[in-house]
């Protein structure tokens, strides 16, 4: 039986198998194991990972990175409120009244 852990973190995620000689974190396809949290939306395509995370600078409206945080958190939430000020990519509340993030992709928001 093979045994598979997967962190999915705030900043980076690993995946890593059991076996053996001992628990091995996995790299990734580029030779690094630990993979960025991050997707970039560009004007046709979508970037996740590494790839996302190197166009932070140049598409940091629509590069998403430490979003875990907000998740299942209402945006009236004071944690919310207080870290709106610090992201480079917008924030909106969801019908639900839940915090979601906005981003433009092929051209919709």
């Amino acid at each position: 039986m093979s045994v598979v852990g997967i962190d999915l973190g705030f900043q980076s995620c690993y995946v890593a198998v059991a076996s053996a000689s001992g628990i091995e974190t996995i790299a990734h396809e580029y030779s690094d194991h630990c993979t960025p949290a991050c997707i970039s939306f560009g004007p046709k395509n979508r970037s996740i990972e590494a790839a996302a995370k190197s166009q932070v600078i140049s598409n940091a409206k629509n590069t998403v990175q430490e979003f875990k945080r907000f998740h299942d958190r209402a945006f009236s939430d004071p944690f919310v409120e207080a870290e709106k000020s610090d992201l480079a990519y917008d924030i909106v509340q969801l019908p639900t009244g839940l915090t979601g993030i906005k981003v433009t992709y092929m051209e919709e928001e």
